[in-house]
């Protein structure tokens, strides 16, 4: 991770605690409830990918029965929701082409070898080069990256855009600096901006809990470098957020910009659908202390602030809304399952529920395990706060 005195500025920083040699996702952190680092709605059951799987049913009528129909996946991890897209869809099942896009390779291999156990029942294989076109067949690939378009159909990613790299910028009383992350020895002085380097902030302005406590494995401990941003990233975050105080942080999410970018020009008719928490405004995130919106997690709890310990941790940020592509119709993830029929899925299990709660047989207690999903899935103070992101792409 370290490389002498160099710096890096965040983003790039970032990048490398994710997806370098010895970074968090290259070393194997993973969603999942079970053995795994954190949980989307994803891994709480099958009941979120029943509701995205109806909700492909109903876009594919209304694109006028494409054939094919081709879904694309960002960040679609070990391959679970489209397992359950493909157990649960009925309408579009003919025409559906699903592609699966991850960047971290050990995940693709285990999202295509979901696919292909027997009991699975589906074909699949690896688009090796994004670059070449989807085929027909087999109904799935999985991918490194985005492939060519253009497609008629739907662009998914759950909670992939608060992972992708983000550059940090804060004011001060003279203008806007970035954020740079630049390595020194534990007990070896700070740059300081006598030396060119800039103001450096210790471990706690990137997160929680005293310097003293930090310790890395590494001889060389990461800290956080203010240089005066360039021009456009300055002017860029003045307009996001004109109002902030010296001492403000906020994030330029220049790479889910970019991304969401090339998802809508992948398709010549259909939807971008993303679901993700974050704020309609980045001047939001400006007027909040910087460990609110920036976290780490590990093992399913909160974890240490992101400079500790790189590679140890996943990173993740509140996605500013208004700083991906304009079009989009925003509703909470509770109010876009509500639409997406969740109610209705749930009706015969809480009906169930009802009838043998004093007494529950084995069935009652998978329609609680059903209702508890459900629940935590529409929890307001939860899951439920996040993000239904929509954009339409018409021909």
């Amino acid at each position: 991770m370290s490389d002498g005195l160099a710096s890096m500025r965040f983003d790039e920083y970032m990048d490398e605690a994710l997806y370098g040699s010895g970074g968090f996702y290259t070393r194997g952190g993973q969603p999942g409830l079970r053995g795994g680092d954190f949980a989307t709605s994803v891994e709480l059951g099958s009941l979120f990918g029943r509701c995205v799987a109806g909700y492909l049913d109903r876009t594919w009528h209304e694109l006028g029965q494409p054939d094919p129909f081709t879904v694309i996946e960002g960040g679609a991890g070990r391959g679970k929701l489209c397992l359950d897209v493909l157990a649960h869809v009925v309408e579009c099942n003919d025409a559906l082409r699903y592609v699966m896009v991850e960047r971290v390779a050990h995940q693709r291999d285990a999202a295509l070898a979901a696919v292909l156990e027997p009991e699975a029942g589906h074909v699949a294989e690896t688009l090796e080069d994004p670059s070449n076109a989807v085929p027909p067949h087999p109904p799935v690939l999985t991918a490194p990256d985005l492939p060519t378009g253009p497609h008629v159909g739907v662009v998914l990613a759950n909670e992939l855009l608060d992972n992708l790299p983000f550059r940090l910028l804060e004011r001060s009383a003279t203008g806007w600096q970035e954020v740079y992350v630049t390595w020194a020895a534990p007990d070896a002085a700070a740059p300081d901006a006598a030396s060119g380097a800039g103001f450096v902030h210790t471990a706690p302005a990137l997160g929680v809990g005293p310097r003293a406590d930090v310790a890395l494995r590494a001889p060389t401990e990461a800290v956080q470098v203010l240089q005066t941003a360039p021009a456009d990233a300055a002017a860029m975050a003045e307009a996001l957020a004109p109002d902030a105080e010296p001492g403000a942080q906020v994030p330029l999410q220049l790479r889910a910009a970019v991304w969401m970018r090339r998802a809508l020009g992948l398709l010549g008719r259909g939807r971008v659908l993303v679901f993700d928490y974050g704020v309609r405004a980045t001047a939001e995130l400006a007027a909040r202390q910087q460990a609110e919106w920036l976290r780490t997690y590990r093992a399913q709890r909160r974890g240490h602030e992101p400079l500790r310990d790189p590679g140890s941790a996943d990173i993740t940020c509140e996605v500013a809304f208004d700083q991906l592509p304009a079009g989009v119709v925003l509703s909470t993830q509770a109010d876009w399952l509500a639409g997406a029929g969740i109610d209705e899925l749930t009706a015969g299990a809480r009906a169930l529920w009802e009838r043998s709660r004093s007494n529950p047989t084995a069935d009652a207690l998978a329609a609680r395990a059903l209702l508890s999903e459900a629940a935590a899935l529409t929890d307001p103070t939860g899951m439920g706060a996040f993000w239904a992101a929509e954009w339409h792409v018409a021909q």
